[in-house]
């Protein structure tokens, strides 16, 4: 994100002043960032010098354009906890905001007193166009960072090591290294091109809200679950690399791993019902299953229902159960759900498909490859201390899987059929270190 021409670039530093009164030109330096914020004005631009700063609230704030807040070029400012952030508390706190950015700033080290308590990385509520751009949030009991509200964007930044109350294992929290908020109907969001990992709960969490888009991000070794989906619509989640490479977060007593993309209407009194969601070009491997829909009624005024899912052009690879599983819903599924043109690699020993209720659904022209390996199929071959990539095909493999451009009506427009499928495609987020 850059500068607005139109606004003005005031600084915040450690060796800055908050004054008695805003000032009406550009230049000054603040000595915090929430007495800066307080004195912009729309289209204005703060730049943080580098040195470690204390958490920060900003609440009540609308400023009639985008304000942006971004780490001054080659320095790299932090937040810190100190870890000492109280129960439910943040770092950073924004509370009744809009037009908001923030880019380019390690926020980190709630502490951790006990599993019970502790507090967020950033925490947004009630809030509107706030922008998180290549940030680093890391170390934080809870939620690196939970959001409430509509149109928000966040992009480029890492979130790792997070729930960190739940590192012991002694509760199933669903905390997140991201969520969406629980407690209301939310509308737009795009989460795109971020590294999330190391979640002692779940990694990503869309809840309660329509019109999301889940882009290009990579999400790994997380204790409840990589990337789930409640009581949402609209969504799309295309082009994510999800996988574990450790067995460190397996629940107590339970062998395998947590969920790739779980979808569900859970908590049936808030929200959306579960509709069109769109699932594509992911790459989701060595996780307990790839993709599930979870059955998970428990009353209220949403029926738990899912209507028009379209899982299309994926790599489903090395799965310790079913890679794609559905439980039936209460009732048929609605409007007409399509699973085609998925590549799985199916060494689990399970099916590689499941559906308890496969009536309002197509499944046609995926490709399943069991252990094995023949001039026709790339097969399923571990090799020891070895990663065998899920989505290259070895060199004597006879197939190639080639589907023509737009041979069908909904296939994703940036499908993956002419690009090299690799995991370091995927570039490193956060901010600058």
């Amino acid at each position: 994100m850059t500068p607005d021409p139109a606004g003005r670039t005031n600084y915040v530093a450690t060796w800055g002043t908050n004054p008695g009164s805003c000032p009406t030109s550009s230049g000054y330096t603040f000595r915090t960032i929430d007495a800066a914020l307080r004195c912009a004005w729309g289209k204005d631009t703060i730049f943080v010098r580098g040195g470690t700063y204390g958490p920060f609230n900003v609440s009540n704030l609308w400023p009639s354009a985008p304000v942006l807040v971004t780490n001054y070029p080659g320095e790299n400012p932090t937040i810190d906890g100190w870890n000492n952030v109280g129960d439910y508390q943040a770092i950073v706190w924004l509370w009744n905001v809009t037009n908001l950015a923030f880019q380019g700033l390690t926020i980190q080290n709630t502490g951790v007193t006990d599993a019970e308590h502790g507090g967020y990385g950033v925490r947004v509520d009630y809030s509107t166009h706030v922008q998180l751009y290549f940030n680093t949030i890391r170390n934080t009991a809870r939620h690196g960072v939970v959001m409430d509200g509509h149109q928000h964007e966040v992009v480029g930044n890492e979130i790792a090591w997070t729930v960190l109350r739940n590192q012991w294992k002694s509760s199933n929290w669903w905390d997140g290294g991201f969520a969406t908020a629980s407690y209301r109907q939310q509308w737009g969001l795009k989460f795109l091109g971020n590294s999330v990992h190391d979640a002692w709960g779940e990694c990503v969490d869309v809840i309660q809200i329509s019109g999301v888009t889940v882009e290009g991000n990579q999400i790994y070794n997380c204790y409840s679950g990589n990337l789930y989906v409640s009581n949402s619509a609209d969504v799309k989640i295309n082009r994510n690399y999800i996988f574990a490479n450790t067995d460190a977060y397996n629940k107590p007593g339970v062998w395998y791993r947590s969920l790739g993309i779980g979808i569900a209407n859970e908590g049936t009194d808030g929200g959306f019902s579960i509709n069109h969601i769109v699932v594509t070009n992911n790459i989701v491997e060595r996780v307990q299953q790839a993709v599930r829909y979870w059955r998970s009624h428990s009353g209220g005024s949403i029926w738990d229902m899912y209507a028009n899912l379209y899982v299309g052009f994926n790599t489903f690879a090395h799965t310790q159960l079913w890679p794609i599983r559905f439980d039936g819903p209460d009732g048929n599924p609605q409007g007409w759900n399509r699973l085609r043109q998925n590549i799985v690699l199916n060494d689990s020993g399970w099916p590689w498909y499941s559906n308890d209720n496969g009536r309002n659904w197509e499944v046609a022209k995926n490709w399943q490859y069991s252990s094995g390996t023949s001039s026709t199929n790339p097969g399923v071959v571990n090799t020891g201390g070895g990663w065998t990539g899920a989505y290259e095909l070895t060199d004597a493999s006879a197939l190639r899987w080639i589907v023509a451009p737009n041979s069908e009506w909904d296939m994703p427009s940036d499908d993956f059929n002419c690009n090299w499928r690799n995991p370091n495609d995927w570039g490193a987020a956060g901010a600058s270190q």
